[in-house]
């Protein structure tokens, strides 16, 4: 078999493989929970690993080629082996020979090169020659590398490129121009490089391509288009490439596909069409497209889509329309996307969602509709969606969720209401939802936590209720929440606590109450709360403390009380173990006299759990370090001082 038919066949399962990722959460790095990562860099190490497996599928391929070579008769290979000692490597360049694959490369990177090296030795298989100042290459440039397998010319200044300049480099697999001034390539520039696998000509300032242009590239996987002044393109531009498996033509300028353009592209796996200047989706654009896994038309003008535009595109998994100007979705928008994984349309300017949008849609697992204009959701709208992982609701303008809304999505993991303005949410408005785990209600108008409003969720792990108006939790409304883990009511307007509030809670692990008006706690608020690990009263007004509000804390490992009014604090529940990892303290009144001895010296034997200067938790990425003082106020002649910091003997009549 053909060397390059095995490579394409090989690239092929690699792709096929890595889009079949198990999407369980936990299993794949690329399922749902990377949406909700709270830290920016989680995010950032999630997108990096999923960018280098993709740019390892080029390296691959040159391991492949080197193994295909190793199998070849001793005779066949002797022929193509050139000694390293024998070859003189240029002078401003840099060379390394690998003698386990028998591979040389010479590195002229970022070396001020105006024209190209002399005496480049002719067993080179890796040639950089990108940060340099070459202007133009000549024809011929590269004759006598016909080992060549990896050129990288990225970075180099390019206005040019002669029509002959590659000649010669049969055994070429990856060619990188991006990042230069080129304008204008030639039809048949690359027509000798018939093994090429990846062409990368994106950033530029290519303003059309001609015809003829890819002549030869008959087994060219990936083509990278991106970030150049495209405004058109001719309709047979990739008629050279019928293996074609990643195209991208982001960050142009064009405004509008015409029937033809995709209709040789019958292997094309993904089409990147981002940011972009396109109007309108007609139908049949994609029809030819069986293979197509993922599409991406993202951050276009998009305002109208044609009926049935994506029948056909029966592998399609996933469609990103976000930030477009769609206002309308019809019944035959989604039509034949059977296999349909993943749908963004988050900002658009959607005002309503038909019962029927979505009704083709049975494999779909992440549906992103936040902002956009929906003010309602109606009984069933999502009714079709049995296998739904994720919906994304946030920053609509919600006032009514109709009882039922939620029926039929039995698998959505993740909901995210945020961001709406609730007029009142029914009982029993998340019915169905029976494998919710997180629930984002955060910014949403909410005024009052009622019994029933949060049945039937029976599987829930986080609850985020933060930045409402909440002043009233009423008894027993979240005790059907048994598997609760995270409860965040920060930025509320909640002013007591009072026993059966958080009754049915007992698996509750984190309570974030910094920032509401607290004045009280009632000693049994918190009786329910026995495996209670983290707890955040800060910026509240409480001045007092019972010792027996935390007497059901035996897992206790941090507690915040910064910024209250607090003039003394209660330590008989920390005896005789105590668990707590830290205590914050500072921004009270703190009356220095004998009634804070006793914390004194718990302070003075635990300075790893009152630090004087420690990481505060913040909504932010950056971790934040601020001083945990426990400043006296009073009496006057301790005033100001640290409490750690006053001598034993001021304690001594205590």
């Amino acid at each position: 078999m053909p060397c390059c038919t095995l490579r394409l066949r090989f690239l092929s399962k690699l792709e096929e493989t890595l889009c079949n990722m198990d999407p369980t959460p936990g299993k794949n790095p690329f399922s749902y929970e990377y949406l909700f990562l709270e830290n920016t860099s989680q995010r950032m190490v999630i997108w990096l690993l999923a960018f280098y497996l993709r740019e390892a599928v080029v390296v691959l391929t040159l391991i492949w080629a080197s193994a295909a070579r190793s199998l070849q008769p001793e005779g066949e290979a002797a022929k193509e082996r050139t000694s390293p000692e024998s070859q003189k490597c240029p002078g401003p360049c840099s060379c390394s020979y690998e003698d386990w694959n028998d591979e040389l490369s010479v590195q002229c990177s970022s070396q001020k090169l105006t024209k190209l090296p002399e005496n480049v030795p002719r067993g080179v298989k890796m040639l950089w020659l990108d940060g340099n100042n070459f202007t133009s290459l000549p024809a011929l440039a590269f004759k006598n590398l016909s080992s060549l397998e990896f050129l990288n010319l990225q970075g180099s200044h390019l206005t040019n490129i002669e029509q002959h300049t590659f000649h010669g480099l049969e055994a070429l697999y990856s060619l990188i121009l991006e990042r230069n001034r080129l304008k204008l390539l030639t039809p048949n520039i690359f027509l000798h490089l018939q093994n090429l696998v990846s062409l990368r000509l994106n950033n530029n300032q290519f303003s059309k391509i001609e015809e003829g242009v890819f002549a030869g590239l008959s087994n060219l996987w990936y083509l990278n288009l991106g970030w150049n002044s495209l405004v058109v393109l001719p309709d047979k531009v990739f008629h050279d490439l019928p293996n074609l498996r990643e195209l991208v033509l982001a960050g142009n300028k064009l405004h509008y596909l015409q029937h033809q353009l995709f209709l040789s592209l019958s292997e094309l796996r993904e089409l990147d069409l981002s940011g972009n200047s396109l109007k309108g989706i007609k139908s049949n654009i994609f029809s030819r497209l069986q293979k197509l896994q993922k599409l991406y038309l993202n951050q276009n003008q998009v305002n109208a889509i044609a009926p049935r535009a994506f029948v056909g595109m029966k592998s399609l998994r996933w469609l990103d329309l976000s930030h477009n100007r769609l206002t309308t979705l019809f019944e035959d928008t989604f039509l034949g996307l059977s296999s349909l994984r993943v749908l963004r349309l988050s900002s658009n300017s959607v005002t309503g969602l038909g019962p029927k949008i979505f009704r083709d849609l049975h494999s779909l697992e992440e549906l992103q509709l936040g902002n956009n204009r929906i003010r309602n959701l109606l009984e069933r709208g999502f009714d079709k969606l049995s296998q739904l992982e994720v919906l994304a609701l946030n920053d609509n303008q919600i006032e009514e969720i109709r009882a039922g809304a939620f029926l039929g999505l039995s698998k959505v993991a993740v909901m995210n209401l945020s961001g709406n303005c609730f007029k009142t949410l029914p009982d029993c408005a998340f019915r169905g939802l029976n494998q919710l785990h997180s629930l984002h209600l955060e910014n949403s108008c909410l005024s009052r936590i009622r019994p029933q409003m949060f049945a039937n969720l029976s599987s829930l792990r986080r609850l985020f209720l933060q930045h409402n108006r909440i002043s009233v939790i009423e008894e027993n409304s979240l005790n059907n929440l048994h598997e609760l883990l995270d409860l965040d009511l920060r930025h509320n307007r909640l002013s007591r606590l009072s026993p059966n509030q958080f009754t049915g809670l007992r698996n509750l692990e984190y309570l974030l109450l910094s920032s509401n008006q607290v004045l009280e706690i009632s000693p049994e608020a918190f009786a329910p709360l026995q495996r209670l690990s983290w707890l955040d009263l800060s910026n509240n007004c409480l001045e007092t403390l019972d010792s027996s509000v935390f007497a059901s804390f035996s897992k206790l490992e941090y507690l915040n009380v910064r910024n209250n009014s607090l003039r003394t604090f209660p330590l008989g529940w920390l005896s005789p173990t105590p668990t707590l990892i830290q205590l914050w303290l500072e921004g009270n009144n703190w009356q220095c006299n004998c009634s804070l001895k006793e914390l004194r010296d718990f302070a003075l034997q635990h300075p790893n759990v009152v630090l004087r200067y420690m990481q505060s938790v913040t909504e932010g990425d950056l971790p934040v370090y601020t001083y945990n003082n426990i400043t006296c106020i009073g009496p006057g002649e301790v005033a100001g001082l640290d409490l750690r910091d006053i001598q034993e003997s001021y304690f001594a009549e205590c």
